[in-house]
């Protein structure tokens, strides 16, 4: 599938890496999906909230549905995220420039969840 057929499909993002820091892409993903209508939430480790939106800490402590996780962490802390896609049934991981490798993408493909390798940022710009 490509990067915008699921922008199309799917409305439902978390965002991992989000930060308070306005220059980071972790804060500039998560407002620019916000931005264009798309419910949105946000997983941090390090913070609880940003522009007074509540974060989370796993993705596993989000109550909604969740169609789409969009990476934006080293790739050394992916894979927790991956086993907790796993277990909730996640199938999608748009995996920003510089988040992965393919040992990585290798991992994701053996569990059932499909890669997306895009910049969110240019697809969503369109």
């Amino acid at each position: 599938m490509e990067p915008i057929d699921i922008l199309k499909k799917y409305y439902h993002f978390a965002v991992i890496g989000v930060s308070q820091n306005t220059d980071k892409y972790g804060y500039k993903i998560f407002k620019r999906l916000r931005d264009r209508s798309y419910d949105v939430y946000g997983v941090s480790p390090i913070y609880d909230q940003v522009d007074n939106i509540p974060l989370y800490s796993s993705l596993e402590d989000i109550n909604g549905p969740i169609d789409v996780v969009v990476f934006v962490v080293n790739k050394k802390y992916a894979y927790d995220y991956i086993d907790e896609m796993t277990s909730l049934g996640i199938h999608y991981a748009w995996m920003q420039p510089h988040t992965y490798d393919d040992e990585l993408l290798k991992h994701m493909k053996s569990v059932g969840i499909t890669p997306i390798l895009a910049c969110i940022l240019v697809e969503t710009s369109l």
